[in-house]
């Protein structure tokens, strides 16, 4: 299509088109503006407001009443009660509203006329010329007097007109007055619904909320003559207000500039009459009356009335104060007045504004008016007050409703935004903003913030507003700076908290961008990131003030924000902190502030403490904290007067635990003083990275210069120090105890009776032994482990005890013997605990004792450790033992000695080893006996049993061995026990020792890893040795499979002996060899060793002799079979093999069982190839075999042409097959091929199998190597054989393809018979010869064919055949085309189907009466399409015919035009003749196209009689198919699509329109013995009852016709719907009758013949209808020849059946 120039075609319609005006329905146009004016006091707020444009200063409102028809006024002369009454039981007549403004001009009585004609004043509110309208939410004709003019608009139809007039002389006022007569108090009016009058608290509350930023000063409101309330404004003198010098003046758009603010206070005062707080309210019911008597009477009364509540009330346990509801009277008295006040302060911003000439035009086109140049926005917020009083004051007996009245002025929980009056946006902050010039949408409740450019412009203004908050909280702030130095901070605090509270941020609604956008300009309106905000130093910008920590007196320089504040304010806190206009407190900044100064006592704790906190907190890491220790100093005052010390912090390293030093005592300076770190936690003392002070190094002090003096001297002195040590002595380590030790020992530090000591030079006072001995003085915390450590004695050294004693011996001329060694053992038993260990030690050296046994000498001496307790066992042993004068006991003191000083009670294990080793060496066969029984014995008694692992682990040989008889012994590793280990020579325990086995650690088998070295190092020479080293190691698998290397070890080694014969004859010796004769005796020896994953196991042995059986016992061959021997080779090891040696395989299995193999190989390809190495050495080897027929010589040569031989085989030819590789080999896909070039090329076998499997390794098929060149002589005259051939395969080509469909072979077939139709050709030729060239072996031959298929580009596949073609050569080429890989019998197979008779055929069992009627059925469909287009191409010449247009069509040919597709039709081409096609197309006039529609074809003079009576039969069966289709529904609720009015037939036809609508099962009706469903749509609710009748007689009828047609009764509904068009539908085969046409059609007249056979007619053609819905869905020609059809094959039962129908009611009429 051309493109179309619309602006000139718009020029043309301009200049030639007609004139008409476009009319307005004023009434709707008024109805959908007041839709979009839906708010309450929609009405008031556009009148107060056009009295504020009109600068009015005071609004009257005026409410006339009617009075009430039900209840009468009281009998009463009390204005209040009359006034009651007037307000709960009068309504609405009128509404009058006056104003004192300007009058209206005559621009204004014409915009007052006009909709959508807004005021062009750019400094009003008013815009869009709509507000007025809202009148008519409740006023069908309002009257307007202004000036000396009135106005009265009254209704024409749906036109709204006025008149004006003037008013009369005498009745002049400067007064502007609406008179709103209500629609619903008019009694004439449809809508007559008198109105109660509106809430009037809710109303005071709305006028005093309109009367805030209003250009008003009073509102006044009358019921009848009574004026019940009244608000007046007063506002003080603007207060001028510098620009803060650190804001930008312009906004981020640059549409605006502030130039001027001011700051007002203003009240509203408001005055109401008492009665309205109450008249309104709903009556209390009794039992609340009752509660509230309760509550206000005393004790006395309330127990009365519990008496009453008890049963209903649980008992309190906690008294609560009760909950008392403020009531706005405190007595019945209603008379009189109340009076309320609210105090306000008004920030207002004066504007200028800047905008281009383009964005002016834009604003003035969307609001009818043009921006201002200058424009205000006014902040109204509330001062700050006590939380605890109420906003507003009231005075009088209602003052409580002042809070009611005022509750939307001041900006308790969200500003809002006030055009003129209050809008439902929120502002986001706790204040409102009053901005004229803002543009709301055109209801006026919301701000437009999606129109382009009015969005830029309310935007701006929005950013003004932010501001004027800015601006606001500028000045708040500087109030509350003004009173830091007569107010403390703390007293400020809340005044703070308050304005930051003020000014916080929350989501405006409904808009969020809107609050958004204040935010934004509240915090960017500054030049630089910094506001001013209350800190503990007074008022100061934010970047000077830091965030809090908390209160810190050492820091008391810097200014922080009081943390009240921050947790009152911590929204807008967050706020400063995240835009990044304030910081917290830093390092640099305690650093400053510890630096200006030096910390006091106090200080210097709480600044300990805090840092212990930060720490604990992680707020702060130990590089910063070391950071403010060096700077940190303190003052610490001394005792005296002018005395004290600088402490450092930055030299503190320690501090002091009470618990084990005295802070009284001298500490190093670097220990922090105790009065300082007593209220710090250690833990965090060690934070600091001050460690607790030692008692090693503390004591370390106490030594050193000056401390040492006084400690040496003082004996107080040191008794504390050694007290604090002892004490602490139980926790020290033991580096820390041997410090101390070393620290004290060397001085003379200890207290004692002798005087100062050092403390080895003391002893106990318990050692009493001598009278001169020093003992310690005793001291308080005196523990003994810590005297004796640091060597206080308990014991007199040996030298002293034998001297003193040899001197008292010498002078005391006694006649006692010297002590004895018994004398000694019994002293120093005595005091064996105190001995020193020195001491000890020196005893345990000393030979002091005797000895007994056969190798003593006499006087000899021996130490403890080389003796034996007295054992006579042992003694016969040869070992020695202790001789003592008394009996040896264990327990005894004595016994006990000589056991510390190393007295051995029996021997160990090592020393009877030793013994047993010995015994052995020497064959000392008795002491080995002695030993082995002693050591078997006491194994339990002596507690060898903890001495097994190292007597195992021992190599000294003890035991005796199977293999070997005494002495020759081995050790305990070296022998098992388990006697099947002795095939790998391994020594095995002797049999009277192997219950004893594990008292010597003998373990039942060697470690496995050395089994395997070992068969590995030395496999079996015998099959007997194979036999039980392969079944021993079979038995301990389970320690095989934790060793998973080991046997892939042995898989691989060559471990398995395989056996062959060997002949023993010198003649012919050796293993057997098939090329020599060998005789003789024969044995098997080892031929040589495989891996066990060379070896098979199995026996069938199908490849023995060239795989390697062996053949053991069932433990043994569980072994091979684990380590990797298999029972039978795998495809993957056979193909391995083969790889290998493809010769010997051929040798031994021979061809056949060679063939057998590569089939074995083929069926296991797919995993065979997933070895990519595998498949690469297959590749490269000779195994695929292949076969060449050779001639034998002599023999001459027979012609092909000559070949008389009926048998298969060929005279004189032998097989020879050979092994080759994929290049020398090629696939016989074409047999003619083969015996063309059989002397140059190797065959592959062929089976399909095979040939897959060699197409893997690369082997060609041979129609690949041979390039044919086609002769194809010129095409005959005559084609007639030519088209028979053609024909035949075409129809026989589907009875040969018909086996491969019905099994899995249908894969193969590469084309079908509709493939061959389309894309193949025949055509004689006079003759054909064909050259074969094989290419590789430059070897050609030619022959001559009958038949020869080429491929033509654009025409497809050509048949070219000679006049006598073989059939069989014309089926060899053929199946080429028909199958995937074709064999010759199918060659044979298609020529038997092309040239037997189809009788024939089906008598050797192929299905042609089945294929053919497949065939006859599509083509009879065919036929039948053809047969519906003629149809309606007779329509369409009959609609022709009767419109008079007469129209020349060129016919077309039958077969040519595209036929629409039918259920059942194949779309097949066997319908169309190939000698058809080249006919040229003939002219048919109207008596062709009538011979066409009786049954001819192409000719009016040729019939086709039987293809008619084909047609006829086939819709005769879609019918009953049809008929068949109908099913029940079975659902409760039902889409229905119904059909269009049948008498609408000229206005687009029956059943075109489409339409949907909801069905409901309403019940179920028996009928005729089973229940029909009846369905009800939306609108209906008729009780079964009511339609009884009527269905007794409209369900005979459907049912007579359902039986007339057949159809099942379940598949037939009946629904009621009177609001449908619907005469019946077709839902997936369930039939739906609307019995609502029924009624209004045919009941009224069924009872009469022609009533009856009239309703019969109509339902008869409806049931028509619907059925042939069941063939087709849509409306066309052929649902209505369906239709048609269905109509004359069942119009003779139907006729039939009349009288039936009709019967009876000539008797019904005269009854």
């Amino acid at each position: 299509m051309a493109a179309v120039d619309f602006a000139r075609l718009r020029n043309q319609t301009m200049a030639d088109g007609q004139d008409s005006e476009v009319t307005v329905n004023t009434r709707a146009l008024i109805d959908k503006v007041l839709a979009r004016y839906s708010s309450e006091h929609t009405t008031l707020r556009e009148l107060i407001q056009n009295a504020s444009d009109a600068g009015a200063s005071t609004v009257v409102i005026r409410f006339d009443t009617d009075p009430s028809l039900n209840v009468p006024a009281p009998q009463s002369s009390d204005k209040s009660l009359l006034l009651k009454h007037t307000i709960q039981h009068h309504t609405l007549k009128r509404l009058i509203v006056s104003n004192n403004g300007q009058p209206f001009t005559h621009a204004d009585w014409s915009r007052l006329k006009s909709i959508a004609d807004g005021n062009p004043d750019e400094t009003k509110i008013g815009a869009f010329g709509v507000g007025f309208y809202s009148v008519f939410s409740d006023c069908d004709e309002p009257f307007v007097v202004s000036g000396d003019k009135t106005m009265a608009f009254y209704w024409k139809g749906n036109t709204l007109s006025t008149k004006v007039s003037s008013v009369p002389d005498g009745h002049h006022s400067s007064d502007t007055t609406f008179s709103l007569d209500y629609r619903q108090a008019n009694s004439t009016s449809p809508s007559f619904s008198p109105n109660k009058l509106p809430d009037l608290p809710k109303l005071c509350q709305f006028l005093a909320t309109s009367l805030t930023f209003v250009g008003l000063q009073s509102i006044e409101l009358h019921l009848d003559d009574i004026k019940v309330a009244s608000l007046v404004k007063k506002i003080s003198p603007p207060q001028d207000i510098q620009i803060p010098p650190g804001l930008r003046t312009e906004t981020e758009g640059g549409l605006m500039r502030v130039t001027h603010i001011t700051r007002q206070q203003s009240q509203i005062d408001a005055e109401w009459c008492n009665v309205i707080a109450t008249a309104q309210e709903p009556p209390k019911r009794a039992a609340e009356l009752v509660q509230a008597e309760v509550r206000n009477a005393g004790t006395t009364l309330k127990s009365f009335f519990s008496k009453f509540s008890a049963s209903a009330q649980t008992p309190a346990k906690v008294k609560q104060p009760l909950h008392v509801e403020k009531s706005f009277v405190s007595s019945d008295d209603i008379s009189g007045d109340s009076k309320g006040i609210i105090f306000l302060q008004v920030c207002t911003v004066e504007v200028e504004t800047r905008v281009s000439r383009s964005f002016s035009a834009e604003i003035e086109r969307a609001t009818k008016k043009p921006p201002p140049r200058k424009t205000k926005v006014a902040l109204l917020t509330s001062p700050y007050h006590d939380p605890s009083t109420s906003l507003s004051l009231g005075s009088g007996n209602t003052a409580e409703l002042a809070s009611k009245i005022f509750a939307e002025v001041l900006p308790t929980k969200s500003g809002r935004i006030f055009i003129g009056f209050p809008t439902a946006q929120t502002t986001g902050v706790l204040a409102h903003v009053s901005a004229p010039s803002l543009i709301p949408t055109v209801e006026r409740e919301n701000i437009d913030m999606n129109a382009r450019y009015i969005s830029t412009w309310n935007i701006e203004i929005l950013r003004v507003a932010g501001l004027a908050c800015r601006i606001s909280f500028i000045s708040d702030m500087a109030e509350i700076q003004a009173r830091v130095g007569k107010d403390s901070i703390a007293a400020l605090i809340p005044r703070a908290i308050y304005v930051f509270q003020q000014y916080t941020a929350n989501t405006s609604h409904p808009s969020t961008l809107l609050g958004e956008k204040i935010e934004e300009a509240f915090w960017n309106s500054s030049k630089e990131r910094s506001i001013d905000i209350l800190s503990s130093n007074g008022v100061m910008s934010s970047k000077h003030v830091r965030m809090p920590a908390e209160t810190l007196s050492f820091l008391g320089d810097v200014p922080m924000v009081p943390q009240e504040l921050a947790t009152g304010a911590v929204t807008f806190m967050m706020n400063l902190h995240t835009r990044g206009f304030i910081s917290e407190l830093t390092m640099a900044d305690i650093v400053r502030g510890l630096e200006s100064r030096a910390l006091t006592e106090d200080e210097l704790v709480e600044f300990l403490k805090w840092c212990g906190d930060k720490m604990e907190n992680k707020e702060i890491d130990a590089a910063g904290l070391r950071t403010l220790f060096d700077v940190t100093v303190a003052n610490i005052p001394g005792l005296e007067e002018n005395s004290g010390r600088i402490l450092a912090l930055a030299e503190v390293t320690s501090y002091i635990n009470t618990s084990r030093i005295n802070p009284t005592l001298p500490v190093p300076h670097d220990t922090i003083p105790f009065a300082f770190s007593k209220g710090v936690p250690p833990r965090r003392l060690q934070g600091f990275g001050w460690s607790e002070l030692s008692i090693v190094r503390w004591l370390r002090f106490m030594t050193t210069a000056p401390q040492l003096q006084e400690l040496t001297t003082s004996e107080t002195l040191a008794t504390q120090v050694l007290s604090l040590t002892s004490k602490c002595w139980d926790q020290l380590d033991g580096a820390s105890r041997e410090a101390v030790i070393n620290i004290l020992t060397s001085h003379t530090i200890m207290p004692t009776k002798m005087g100062m000591r050092r403390p080895e030079e003391s002893y106990f006072p318990t050692v009493k032994l001598f009278e001169d001995l020093p003992t310690v003085t005793p001291f308080s915390g005196a523990k003994e482990k810590f005297l004796q450590a640091l060597g206080v004695r308990k014991t007199v050294d040996l030298p002293m005890v034998f001297s003193r004693m040899t001197n008292e011996e010498s002078t005391r001329q006694s006649e006692k013997t010297p002590w004895n060694h018994g004398d000694l053992i019994r002293y120093f038993a005595s005091v064996v605990d105190e001995i020193p260990k020195k001491d000890l030690d020196r005893l345990r050296q000393t030979p002091f004792l005797p000895g007994e046994g056969s190798s003593v000498t006499q006087g000899q001496l021996f130490k403890a450790q080389d003796l034996y307790a007295p054992d006579q066992s042992i003694l016969s042993l040869g070992l020695t033992q202790v001789k003592l004068p008394f009996e040896f006991r264990v327990s005894s003191k004595e016994g006990t000695l000589l056991l510390r000083l190393g007295l051995k009670q029996w021997p160990d294990s090592p020393t009877i080893a030793n013994l047993l080793f010995r015994a052995g060496q020497s064959n000392d066969k008795q002491l080995y006996t002695l030993a082995m029984e002693y050591f078997l014995q006491n194994y339990h008694r002596n507690g060898y049993i903890g001495e097994v692992n190292q007597l195992a682990s021992s190599a000294t040989p003890i035991l005796p061995t199977e293999q070997a008889p005494f002495p020759t012994l081995v050790g305990p590793f070296q022998c098992f026990t388990n006697e099947h280990a002795a095939c790998l020579g391994y020594a095995i325990l002797r049999a009277d020792l192997r219950p004893h086995a594990d008292k010597f650690g003998i373990r039942r088998d060697p470690d496995i890893k050395d089994c395997i070295q070992r068969l590995l190092k030395s496999p079996p020479k015998s099959k007997l040795d194979a036999e039980m080293q392969f079944a021993y190691l079979a038995n301990r698998s389970g320690e095989l499979d934790q060793h998973r290397t080991l046997l892939n070890d042995i898989s691989v080694a060559n471990i398995v002996p395989v056996f062959r014969k060997y002949y023993l004859d010198p003649s012919c010796s050796g293993f057997e060899d098939r090329a020599r004769r060998q005789t003789g005796k024969a044995e098997y020896r080892v031929h040589h060793y495989d891996p066990p994953e060379n070896v098979f196991v199995g026996r069938d042995q199908d490849y023995r002799g060239i795989l390697d059986y062996v053949q053991y016992g069932a433990e043994a061959t569980a072994f091979l079979l684990k380590v990797g021997a298999k029972h039978e080779p795998s495809s993957l090891d056979l193909a391995g093999l083969l790889c290998k040696g493809p010769s010997r395989f051929l040798n031994t299995l021979g061809q056949d069982r060679y063939l057998e193999l590569l089939r074995k190989l083929a069926e296991h390809a797919d995993n065979l190839w997933k070895d990519k190495q595998l498949v690469k050495t297959l590749t490269a080897s000779s195994i695929l075999l292949g076969y060449r027929d050779i001639k034998e010589e002599g023999k001459k040569l027979i012609s092909v042409d000559d070949d008389t031989f009926d048998d298969l085989e060929e005279p004189d030819m032998h097989r020879e097959w050979s092994l080759n590789k994929a290049i020398e080999i090629v696939i016989i896909d074409d047999i003619n091929y083969l015996t063309k070039f059989r002397d140059y090329i190797i065959a592959a076998p062929q089976e399909e199998q095979l040939e897959e499997f060699y197409a893997r390794f690369g082997v060609k098929k041979v129609s690949e190597l041979v390039k044919t060149d086609r002769r194809i002589g010129v095409m005959t005259r005559d084609q007639t054989q030519a088209i028979k051939l053609r024909k035949d395969i075409l129809e026989r080509a589907r009875l040969f393809l018909h086996e491969y469909e019905r099994d899995a072979s249908s894969k193969s077939i590469r084309h079908d018979a509709k493939w061959l139709n389309s894309n193949l050709s025949v055509q004689c030729v006079s003759d054909i010869s064909i050259r074969y060239s094989l290419v590789e072996r430059n070897v050609s031959t030619s022959t001559r064919r009958t038949a020869a298929i080429s491929k033509v580009r654009g025409v497809g596949y050509l048949l070219n055949i000679t006049p006598k073609y073989d059939v069989f050569e014309v089926s060899s080429e053929l199946v080429r085309l028909l199958v995937n890989r074709p064999k010759q019998n199918d060659a044979i197979a298609l020529s038997v189907v092309l040239t037997e008779s189809l009788r024939k055929l089906q008598e050797k069992g192929i299905n042609v009466e089945r294929i053919l009627r497949r065939k006859e059925y599509e083509t009879r469909i065919a036929k039948q399409l053809e047969l519906e287009k003629e149809h309606e191409e007779q329509q369409r010449l009959t609609e022709q015919a009767k419109s008079g247009v007469i129209q020349t069509k060129q016919p077309v040919s039958p077969e040519t035009p595209e036929k629409p597709k039918m259920p059942g039709s194949f779309g097949s081409p066997d319908n169309a003749d190939a000698v058809d096609n080249h006919r040229p197309l003939v002219e048919k006039n109207v008596l062709t196209n009538w011979a066409k529609k009786l049954g001819f074809k192409n000719a009016p003079t040729s019939t086709d009689g039987p293809q008619i009576s084909r047609d006829l039969e086939a819709t005769k069966s879609n019918i009953a198919n049809a008929i068949k289709e109908c099913r029940p529904t079975n659902m409760q609720a039902i889409n229905t699509r119904h059909h269009q009015d049948p008498t609408e037939l000229d206005k687009g036809g029956y059943c075109n329109g489409e339409q949907w609508e909801n069905l409901h099962k309403a019940f179920t009706m028996p009928y005729s013995g089973r229940h029909v469903d009846i369905y009800f749509g939306k609108t209906q609710t008729e009780a079964p009852n009511v339609l009884q009748g009527v269905l007794n007689s409209f369900l005979p009828l459907i049912f007579g016709l359902t039986s007339i047609f057949g159809v099942n009764p379940a598949a037939v509904n009946i629904f009621l719907d009177n609001k449908s068009n619907t005469v019946a539908f077709n839902m997936s085969g369930s039939l739906f009758f609307n019995l609502a046409w029924f009624i209004s059609l045919h009941a009224a007249a069924y009872g009469t013949v022609e009533g009856r056979l009239t309703a019969l007619d109509s339902w008869f053609f409806t049931y028509c209808h619907e059925l042939a819905h069941n063939l087709v869905a849509d409306h066309n020609a052929r649902h209505n020849w369906y239709q048609q059809q269905i109509a004359i094959q069942y119009s003779q039962p139907y006729r039939n059946a009349l009288s039936g129908f009709v019967q009876g009611i000539g008797n019904a009429i005269k009854e």
